[in-house]
């Protein structure tokens, strides 16, 4: 194992120093910030770079669930300022709000297109309980904007909820596969999958999920993505942060060597 980063949500609870250093601490080499996490932070962005510097880490992803479709959004100036003066690779976006799938084209491309001007990748997130709830929805939208740094976030919760299966990548190129989340679930789905999302995610190999044939599909298919823990879980949360991120590395790397995937090297525009 190489490189693996650890999502915004896996130490959700704790403030951004924490993080960086629980997180360099179990191994990781990146970390995922929401807008959140950056803004609550109060630190200036110059304490923000040595932070990073100082325990070899670096935003891999960001977070938010702005309705971009609309267009532009205030939101985006600290995104991007963000990755301008810190350096993030990518950004993960989800779709909450109710549009045809068709009307999603042109504001996803567009989307990249700014994205682009500030070295970013745009990965669009399926999730079950969202309006674009299945790979084969994101990859339509990602396939017709046909933009360069546009791609797919492949969050493993997703795919085991929303019923995909290997032969759902069939078509998809690996480079259209901008990051892959690790996480797993529990046997039987809650009927509430927001809350279940939300709160009692498993680590990943720990659960039902047959993330070892997720792994080898994609592996078999050429994707060289980066691969980060995303688990959100209220068990999780009332570990302290250090253990956390301990726990959340040894199971993703253990699913990964387990898999024969290693983790590439990964950069960001920094």
């Amino acid at each position: 194992m190489s490189h693996l980063g650890c999502s915004a949500s896996t130490l959700r609870t704790a403030d951004l120093c924490t993080r960086v250093a629980a997180a360099a601490a179990a191994g990781f080499t990146g970390i995922g910030l929401r807008v959140g996490d950056y803004l609550d932070a109060g630190l200036p962005d110059e304490r923000i770079r040595d932070l990073l510097d100082e325990h070899g880490v670096r935003v891999l992803e960001l977070e938010h669930n702005w309705d971009w479709a609309l267009g532009t959004d205030p939101v985006e100036e600290v995104l991007f300022r963000l990755a301008d003066r810190i350096g993030v690779r990518h950004l993960n976006v989800p779709m909450f709000e109710a549009h045809p799938l068709a009307d999603l084209v042109e504001p996803f491309g567009a989307l990249c297109d700014r994205a682009a001007d500030h070295g970013v990748l745009v990965g669009f997130e399926f999730l079950p309980y969202s309006h674009v709830r299945t790979l084969g929805e994101v990859w339509r939208v990602v396939a017709e904007a046909d933009r360069p740094g546009g791609g797919i976030t492949l969050d493993l919760w997703h795919w085991f909820r929303s019923g995909a299966v290997p032969a759902d990548l069939d078509g998809i190129p690996a480079e259209a596969i901008t990051a892959v989340q690790l996480c797993d679930v529990r046997p039987e789905p809650d009927a509430n999958l927001t809350e279940e999302a939300r709160h009692r995610r498993l680590l990943p190999g720990q659960g039902a999920g047959d993330t070892g044939a997720v792994l080898g599909a994609l592996r078999d298919r050429g994707v060289t993505a980066p691969v980060s823990v995303e688990v959100f879980s209220d068990d999780l949360d009332a570990r302290p942060a250090a253990d956390a991120a301990r726990l959340a590395f040894a199971a993703g790397a253990g699913v990964l060597d387990r898999a024969g995937w290693e983790a590439p090297t990964w950069t960001v525009n920094r």
